[in-house]
């Protein structure tokens, strides 16, 4: 990992409990501070450069219950700085996968967190924001009331901002790119400058495959390789939820579907349709939400 650090080590204030987890650019650690507790990120200066920036502008900018909150930054060693520390609220829980794993929620349960996370996602996006990362291991289910947070903003963008990417696809999980994506990889292959540009409607599409898992425990498309996974994911449909799960509720099962539609104009068409969506199906809830 790019920051090793031991249990009380200090960092511009702030003292390490333990790792809570890591990736390509950074580590995420639990500490502390003034009794309080933090989630503190490394972020090493020479991988990220301005993308750690644009994490700190974006989370600045967005403020929702369902959004992990920014607390602090700064950069450390403080002489000659290798990291950018970001210091967000400690969600004390599970990423959504674990939670899902450990609960086998009800219906109920499911449709509150998606609720959770349409509502971030509905706030990020109306202030230009789009996350380009929605997956499991990017949402908490907090364990004393079961809020869920979306996390990490690492490869956000926002509009405006400045273009980071040298390739044709911005950064992502590849297994959650959209249809739409594919196919402008498959149309500029040869075209060098072509830039890709994810916007809600991909963000959408990924909480469409993060729903599925959720409903069947599963991913909606298969392939014995990656070139066979994404000619699926251009044109084969999905086998619906309910389908896959006779315990899934024919409105869930739907709204998943509307999710996964292959082109943006067919898909839900924002988040915060998807919040009345979810939240009129609901309203209509009966004692089979509960199973």
């Amino acid at each position: 990992p790019p920051a090793v650090l031991s249990p009380g080590a200090q960092v511009l204030g702030y003292t390490v409990e333990r790792q809570l987890g890591q990736g390509g650019f950074g580590t995420v650690y639990l500490a502390h501070c003034e009794g309080q507790r933090f989630a503190l990120k490394l972020l090493h200066l020479p991988r990220v450069g301005e993308r750690a920036e644009r994490e700190v502008s974006i989370l600045t900018r967005l403020h929702h219950p369902n959004v992990v909150r920014i607390l602090g930054h700064g950069y450390w060693p403080v002489p000659q700085p290798q990291f950018i520390v970001i210091a967000t609220e400690y969600v004390d829980g599970r990423q959504l996968d674990a939670w899902a794993d450990a609960e086998n929620p009800t219906a109920k349960q499911v449709t509150r967190v998606l609720l959770g996370v349409a509502r971030a996602l509905a706030a990020a996006h109306s202030d230009g924001v789009v996350h380009r990362d929605v997956k499991e291991a990017n949402v908490m289910v907090r364990a004393s009331d079961g809020l869920a947070k979306l996390v990490d903003f690492g490869i956000g963008d926002y509009a405006g901002a400045r273009e980071l990417t040298a390739d044709i696809l911005p950064p992502g999980t590849v297994d959650y790119r959209s249809p739409e994506a594919w196919r402008f990889l498959r149309a500029h292959l040869d075209a060098r400058d072509a830039r890709y540009t994810a916007g809600p409607a991909d963000d959408l599409w990924a909480l469409g495959l993060v729903t599925y898992r959720l409903l069947t425990g599963r991913f909606p498309f298969d392939g014995e390789d990656g070139a066979c996974l994404t000619e699926a994911i251009l044109s084969s449909a999905p086998t619906p939820p309910h389908e896959e799960n006779e315990r899934v509720p024919r409105a869930l099962s739907d709204v998943c579907l509307r999710l996964l539609e292959k082109t943006p104009e067919a898909r839900t068409p924002s988040a915060q349709t998807l919040c009345e969506s979810l939240e009129q199906a609901l309203r209509g809830a009966d004692a089979m939400w509960d199973v």
